[in-house]
């Protein structure tokens, strides 16, 4: 695929965002995609590692954060749409600090975490309602969603509105020696690679600390293991106070082997941090790496890892070190538990005797409980892989522009992109599928269900402040296996909306369609409701136009109770043994049932009719083509019962107008 990749913000390569760019656009090139970068003005491409089609430059004033935020919401859109016959989807690596206006192409929008909902003053007054109120708004209008733990998931459905199944969860990866198994295994203070066996590993004694210059040096001492966290230096979300206060508790001779080691440059009041160590009565033993930008060395002295944070979306470093075999200890809350698992120690990241319990457990462990959690660990982390990661955005790019074919989503409402013929051909290939599976010996159902709605079904269901609607109705239209427009409104309003139906479908030309076609493939229909006496017109009138008996398999005209269990009906339809079931009950009754019934039946297809039989038998006269085609057949239905309907036809217009407005202007569209 031609991808637009947003690397912004960067920071400056110092961050868990900008390790994720890097990682995905090495992994996404990696699987042979094109690749074009959206970057600040001051990164280079070489500094994500992978060989590009192309970079697409923020402007130098967009330096400060509040004009970077504003050219990614609103200028960047606009040369989007200008270039989108060049792409094919758009990822954007950190929509929980950049999302666009508008997204003219199918886009991705990774959300690491929402830790601005957790952690008071993170952030400062303006970029906290930034990040809140405004941010929120326009990033869950892309058109997919992708968190990197299950807790940022539930953070997204609680805090940003968003419905469960527009969330999808892929986690972060680890970098390629680390995944499938692989770790550095130590022997005799050495680093190899090698693939993790329990015989391979090595307790936390064995380690040694030496300098802090990148060499090795055996310690005087006789070994230490010193406890890493590897993070930017930032008050108080990354929790540093209470990690060096539960340090300062442990005993000095556990202080004495074990020094605690913070690498990670200074960010927000990082001077609160290091006037904690200061002050600390383990001051000797806590040492501040400052930023590294090569971490090998750290890993390879660390004999424990301790992730304190208050708040995580995932916890690259909680991974890399279960990876890596160095026994774990992180807060319970977050995603850090979620990532964790069974392999680490969890404490409450806001109660310092808790942190220091932990340590002091973790560090007391014996060798063989230790290899068991460092296994654990290696399982845990055979989870996360970057080339996963990767896929699982361009699958969701594929599947979207193959969606968009198919279907146009117009109040979440998955309208087939089909017209009449070609529906009842989908039908029928429905009806014959399960016929086959009944002659095979198992069930022909539970039914596939296919809806008609037209304006007065989306009236019903859908809301749209200040408009209530049903949202069980709502979920039947979105969930139905056949959805087709059954009003020429809808289709114009598919229009506006470039995503164009091809036609109409009346359920009403339906029903005369597949009856006699039934008959030359050999399936049979069943008829619940309507009036007994309107099929038979119906029936007759078929019959006179085809020339042959239609191959009805029964009816059943009993009074439905939607608020009563009547198996009575489900069982005399499953007897009859129909290959298609016409529900005459009317919206919304018809669906409501279907829905409620569809586990019992065994039919392999399932629509609703409403009064089509009426139609079909002149009762009801429908409206010249002309009317029809012009999207004025409901002033013809007003002039034959104005008493009965000009009411429901009038609040109908004004609310699915209201409704269609909304549309257009951003709402609906996931």
């Amino acid at each position: 695929m031609r991808l637009l990749v947003s690397c912004i913000p960067f920071d400056g390569g110092k961050s868990g965002l900008s390790v994720y760019a890097r990682e995905v656009v090495k992994a996404l090139r990696a699987q042979g995609h094109e690749l074009t970068l959206v970057l600040e003005p001051d990164v280079e491409a070489s500094s994500l590692g992978a060989d590009v089609a192309g970079v697409w430059r923020a402007p130098r004033w967009t330096r400060r954060a509040v004009a970077s935020m504003l050219w990614h919401l609103f200028v960047l859109p606009l040369r989007i749409r200008r270039h989108r016959k060049e792409f094919d989807g758009f990822v954007i690596c950190a929509a929980n600090r950049r999302a666009c206006a508008w997204y003219p192409l199918p886009t991705t929008a990774t959300v690491h975490d929402l830790a601005n909902f957790h952690v008071p003053g993170k952030y400062s007054r303006s970029r906290m309602f930034y990040l809140a109120r405004v941010l929120p708004f326009f990033a869950k209008r892309a058109q997919r969603l992708v968190a990197v733990s299950g807790a940022t998931k539930a953070d997204m459905v609680r805090f940003w509105h968003c419905r469960e199944e527009d969330v999808t969860v892929l986690y972060n990866g680890l970098p390629e020696r680390w995944s499938n198994g692989h770790t550095v295994t130590r022997s005799h203070g050495q680093a190899t690679e090698g693939t993790f066996e329990p015989s391979n590993l090595r307790t936390a004694s064995e380690a040694s600390l030496g300098t802090w210059n990148g060499e090795r040096s055996e310690p005087s001492n006789g070994g230490e293991a010193a406890i890493l966290y590897i993070s930017r230096i930032e008050h108080p979300g990354k929790n540093h106070v209470r990690l060096i206060e539960a340090y300062g508790r442990l005993p000095r001779a556990l202080a004495e082997k074990h020094p605690l080691v913070l690498a990670g440059a200074d960010w927000k009041d990082a001077e609160a941090v290091h006037a904690a160590a200061a002050a600390s009565p383990h001051a000797d033993r806590i040492r501040f790496t400052g930023f590294v930008e090569d971490a090998e060395p750290l890993w390879r002295e660390a004999g424990f890892y301790v992730f304190p944070s208050l708040f995580e979306g995932f916890g690259l470093s909680l991974a890399e070190a279960m990876a890596r075999g160095v026994p774990c200890a992180c807060s319970e809350n977050g995603s850090l538990g979620e990532i964790a698992g069974d392999a680490a120690l969890t404490f409450d990241p806001l109660d310092a005797g808790a942190i220091a319990a932990a340590l002091e457990a973790l560090l007391a462990e014996d060798p063989a409980a230790r290899a068991a959690r460092i296994e654990r660990g290696h399982r845990r982390a055979a989870l996360f892989s970057w080339p996963d990661h990767a896929r699982g955005i361009a699958k969701l790019l594929e599947d979207y522009v193959a969606d968009r074919k198919a279907v146009a989503r117009l109040f979440r409402i998955p309208f087939a992109k089909t017209t009449e013929p070609e529906a009842a051909e989908t039908i029928l290939a429905m009806a014959r599928a399960g016929r086959d599976r009944r002659a095979a010996g198992g069930r022909a159902g539970p039914p596939k269900i296919v809806v008609t709605p037209n304006v007065d079904f989306v009236v019903n269901a859908v809301r749209g402040w200040p408009f209530r609607g049903d949202e069980t109705q709502w979920r039947i239209l979105r969930e139905a296996d056949l959805a087709v427009a059954d009003g020429m409104p809808i289709v114009l309003l598919s229009r506006l909306l470039r995503d164009p139906l091809p036609a109409r479908v009346a359920g009403s030309n339906l029903v005369p369609d597949l009856c006699p076609r039934c008959r030359a493939e050999g399936l049979r229909f069943y008829v619940l409701g309507g009036a007994e006496d309107a099929l038979a017109e119906a029936l007759a009138a078929m019959e006179r136009k085809a020339g042959f008996p239609m191959p009805i398999a029964g009816s059943d005209h009993s009074f439905v109770k939607l608020g009563e269990e009547q198996p009575e009906i489900v069982e005399r339809i499953n007897a009859a043994k129909p290959d298609i079931l016409f529900v005459a009950l009317g919206n919304p009754k018809q669906e409501l049932w279907l829905a409620r019934n569809a586990a019992a039946l065994d039919v392999p297809v399932a629509l609703g009719i409403g009064g089509s039989f009426n139609f079909v038998a002149g009762r009801v006269k429908r409206a010249p083509r002309w009317m029809q085609k012009c999207s004025l057949e409901w002033v013809h239905r007003i002039a034959q019962e104005p008493g009965r309907l000009w009411r429901r036809y009038a609040y109908g217009l004004v609310k699915f107008s209201w409704l269609s407005l909304l549309h257009l202007l951003g709402g609906y569209r996931r």
